[in-house]
């Protein structure tokens, strides 16, 4: 039976591995294109890691107009340096560029004393956790969806409670699903402490989660009835 099952899984993996590499190759002939000046090929990298740098930078500033600036200046810093990319991967390279303007935005909100303390607001298009319907299912109902927003905005609350630092580290390695070597390579910090902040961020984050224990206890029980089909 084991057997069976390795047999099985063995190529599902291997036509996940063989799809990313295709689709990490595609992105470098378009790097390659927009270094010899093709804007064509460089909008076509943004459309496809747009969400990611915006919602990266969503994280770590934690207001979307915000967000929005600091993405736009990350495609221009971007387009403006694409001669020095050397890398393989195009996504660690142009996230390294958003976290870095989202620090320095945060630095120069700070200088002026403006960066807001409440979480975001919800907008149409920002993509943000706060949006319930990545979680939802076709059959789900008005409540149950009214449900699974709550435990949405739970998370978004207990994420908006880390500290700035943790908030990168969580979204680059549970969210944007970078290795920890690329994520110690953007923030600039030692792989140790990339591997404690992240450590010490999902506690926080179990924490927080615990305080909200009755609103978890009722998605377990949504899932739990949608698996045996009773709703």
């Amino acid at each position: 039976m084991v057997t069976g099952v390795q047999t099985c899984a063995l190529p599902i993996y291997e036509e996940s591995r063989k799809r990313l590499m295709r689709l990490e190759s595609n992105d470098l002939t378009l790097v390659l294109r927009a270094k010899r000046g093709n804007l064509d090929a460089f909008n076509e990298l943004v459309l496809r890691f747009q969400d990611a740098v915006y919602n990266t930078a969503l994280r770590i500033v934690r207001d979307s107009a915000i967000a929005d600036d600091v993405a736009q200046t990350a495609f221009i810093s971007a387009w403006q340096k694409i001669e020095t990319f050397r890398g393989e991967v195009f996504k660690p390279w142009i996230l390294r560029i958003a976290t870095n303007a989202a620090y320095d935005e945060l630095r120069r909100a700070r200088r002026r004393q403006a960066i807001p303390l409440e979480p975001p607001a919800s907008d149409e298009d920002g993509g943000t956790i706060e949006d319930a319907e990545w979680m939802a299912d076709e059959t789900d109902g008005p409540e149950t969806l009214s449900e699974r927003r709550e435990v949405v905005s739970a998370l978004e609350d207990c994420l908006n409670g880390l500290p700035t630092d943790y908030r990168a580290v969580l979204t680059l390695v549970d969210v944007q699903e970078l290795d920890y070597q690329d994520v110690s390579e953007i923030l600039s910090v030692p792989l140790g402490t990339i591997k404690s902040r992240l450590f010490r961020a999902r506690g926080k984050m179990r924490d927080c989660l615990k305080t909200k224990g009755e609103l978890f206890d009722r998605e377990e029980r949504l899932n739990h009835e949608r698996t045996d089909g009773s709703i």
